[in-house]
């Protein structure tokens, strides 16, 4: 009996799995679980709200048309920036009717405005028709404004050259927390540019829009042009009511009026919040230069339509307490002997971190600037960062505490390279262990002893960014001559002169024939790169003599092709470049194969040799990948990288490809192919010269997140 009560148990134990195994099925699909997860995450207003702030016009007009709810929910969120820089995008908003409609509607719930001067003068005629301004009137809805007996008149439109397409009336705006304006400009005969409508005073305008936002943080102006010292003054009226606003640019384009009158006038008169000030002359244009108490000049006067909108002139009262949110402070002079005018700003600013000192090269400013780095170093002792590399920051890196600087940059094309110079080697004698950041850009010339004292001194740098135009770089024997010591480099953007003539070596077809000299020179700047465990993003450009290889501006090469054979035996036996070489040497020659047609165009063909290919020890030759294997927080490899030029098509394969993706896991863009060449702006047609190797064709498709083409810009 017992094996019987054994199989009993067996069987009612199998009966209970079968059923406990039943209870935990999944229960069946009812038609709400089917609903997809999109369409429950855009039901929640507040998370469509947040995925639409990251979304372009394009896609939130999209998403807006897919429901009611959507509808309401983007709608605000699409109109809460407005940008009329476009003029063509412009243009179409203004000449559509049922544009105008749906702007009438939505017209309050602009935060953010760009805008011209064209578009500006539409908006604010529109906003003065609104019947705000008059309770008895109806809203016009064309362009004709239609009036009864019994109704007051409305205000008449403006005198102006341009007829306002706008065929409805907006409200005040009101809800402005960034305006951005720059003047309208169209290309003149002769090549230059000048104001497509320098007859429209647009200073009284944009102080309108001042008046109606005072919750602006943000405002910045390009070439707007001060026509009379009244305009200039109700402007600096209005900015005191500004108690949000935070960033100041201003460009303005002075006439009748002495620059360094209004900037001291405005310095004075900037709101407790502001944290960022830069206020720059784009053009001083001769006149009669007048004080901001002088008499209207005839015709230059307060706009008709705004007076009684913006008020009369006031006199402007003085702030007596300092800007302690002043972080970054820029301000530039049409004359050297107002900048003695910044000792007594900063003495205002005691938070100031950025400061950009003014570049004059003159003997009575070696006085002011001396006055002004004392002025600087006692008053802002927040001070971590410089702007400018001229001979006032020479003098504040002398007067500040050792190791208290963090970062010097350089935008400007009229810093002189001596300055420059002299600048950048007083940073590594005191501040080479808490400099962290060098960006030189728009500079003419950076000279390799500047350079020099960055690599070898400055420990803690990590960002060394040095460009400009034209091609600014850096000769190679420079780069080697001692180790560097800013092994925590994670940016480095610079460009390597080679100057060699550089001769294919048709026999081997496999490397471009080197010099011995330029080898042991190319190994100990691979082996400094290669030292680099911390770097991020690296930008290698190459600038070369020889026009066979690369134009100056390293995007177009340009061939000579009936090269004859002796001038290529001179070339081959040419030693090493002298220092007086000048880019300018040896175009007699281009330009006569020009005129004979000899010439032909096609993509850069410039490469640093070997340092992309791991070689072959069957051929004998030298490879110099491996070398970077501890690049391996390595992000975005870009300049002279591209894997299609004449030494790159033979020398970097699949092997190549492979070990990048082992060695460099985190890298986002490689610019393997070069850019898509624009005719006058508009692609052209893909040529046989175009077709992509298979090798690289295989690596995008192993990563197609990683960016493989050079940017055309």
């Amino acid at each position: 009996m017992e094996p019987t009560s054994k199989r009993v148990r067996h069987g009612q134990a199998t009966t209970a799995a079968t059923k406990t195994s039943a209870s935990l099925k999944e229960p069946p699909l009812t038609p709400d679980m089917t609903t997809l997860a999109a369409q429950t995450l855009f039901s929640i207003p507040e998370l469509a709200e947040i995925i639409g702030r990251f979304l372009n016009k394009k896609d939130q007009l999209h998403l807006s048309m897919t429901n009611r709810l959507l509808h309401r929910t983007l709608t605000p969120l699409f109109w809460s920036s407005l940008d009329l820089f476009n003029k063509p995008q412009a243009e179409r908003l203004l000449r559509s009717p049922a544009a105008h409609q749906v702007l009438g509607k939505n017209f309050y719930r602009i935060q953010e405005l760009k805008i011209q001067t064209s578009t500006l003068v539409y908006l604010i005629n529109s906003m003065i028709r609104h019947p705000e301004d008059q309770p008895m009137a109806t809203t016009t809805t064309s362009a004709t404004v239609t009036t009864s007996s019994s109704e007051p008149a409305p205000i008449p439109l403006p005198e102006s050259p341009l007829p306002n397409p706008l065929t409805v009336t907006l409200p005040r705006m009101t809800r402005l927390t960034s305006l951005e304006f720059k003047t309208e400009q169209i290309p003149d005969g002769d090549d230059s540019i000048k104001d497509a409508y320098p007859e429209i005073s647009v200073m009284p305008r944009l102080t309108w829009l001042l008046h109606l936002n005072s919750s602006l943080t943000q405002i910045r102006v390009s070439g707007c042009r001060v026509r009379s010292p009244y305009d200039a003054h109700l402007f600096i009226q209005a900015l005191p009511s500004l108690t949000s606003l935070r960033d100041l640019d201003l460009n303005f384009r002075m006439s009748a009026v002495r620059w360094e009158v209004v900037i001291e006038l405005l310095f004075f008169c900037l709101p407790l919040s502001v944290e960022n000030v830069s206020l720059c002359p784009s053009k001083l244009e001769d006149g009669i230069p007048l004080s901001l108490g002088s008499p209207p000049l005839p015709g230059g006067g307060q706009d008709t339509e705004l007076a009684g909108l913006i008020g009369t002139r006031r006199a402007l009262g003085k702030r007596y307490k300092p800007l302690e949110r002043l972080r970054r402070l820029q301000i530039e002079f049409g004359r050297w002997e107002d900048t003695q005018l910044l000792c007594l700003f900063v003495q205002d600013c005691p938070g100031l971190e950025t400061f950009s000192p003014p570049l004059w090269n003159h003997d009575g400013y070696r006085s002011i600037s001396a006055d002004l780095a004392q002025a600087v170093v006692q008053h802002c002792p927040r001070l971590r960062g410089l702007n400018s590399c001229g001979q006032a920051s020479s003098n504040i890196v002398d007067a500040l505490p050792q190791q208290s600087l963090e970062f010097i940059a350089n935008r400007s094309r009229h810093s002189e390279p001596k300055e420059m110079a002299l600048c950048l080697q007083a940073i590594s004698r005191s501040q080479y262990a808490s400099l962290r950041e060098v960006r030189i850009e728009e500079c003419s010339h950076v000279r390799g002893s500047a350079v020099q004292a960055i690599l070898w001194t400055c420990v803690g740098l990590e960002t060394l960014v040095i460009k400009g135009r034209p091609c600014v770089a850096t000769r190679l024997k420079h780069l080697v001559e001692k180790d560097w010591v800013c092994t925590r480099l994670k940016t480095l953007e610079i460009t390597v002169d080679l100057r060699q003539v550089r001769v294919p070596a048709v026999g081997l077809a496999t490397m471009p024939a080197v010099y011995d000299a330029t080898w042991t020179m190319l190994r100990r700047f691979y082996c400094q790169l290669g030292a680099l465990t911390e770097i991020e993003v690296l930008n290698l450009g190459i600038k070369s003599k020889e026009m066979q290889w690369l134009d100056e501006n390293g995007q177009e090469r340009v061939a000579i092709v009936d090269k004859p054979k002796s001038k290529r035996r001179q070339a081959r036996n040419q030693g090493e470049e002298d220092d007086s070489w000048s880019a300018d040497d040896d175009t007699s020659e281009y330009n006569t194969a020009r005129a004979k047609g000899s010439v032909v165009a096609s993509n850069a063909d410039a490469t640093f040799p070997g340092l992309l290919s791991l070689g072959d020890e069957s051929t004998g030759r030298a490879g110099y990948l491996n070398w970077l294997a501890g690049l391996t927080k390595l992000r975005e490899l870009r300049g002279h990288v591209q894997a299609t030029t004449s030494e790159t098509l033979r020398t970097v394969g699949q092997r190549e490809l492979e070990w990048m993706l082992r060695h460099w896991p985190k890298l986002e863009v490689e610019e393997l192919l070069p850019a898509v060449k624009t005719i006058q702006s508009k692609p052209r047609r893909p040529l046989p010269g175009d077709k992509i190797p298979s090798h690289i064709v295989w690596f995008q498709q192993q990563r197609p997140d990683i960016h493989i083409r050079k940017d055309s810009s």
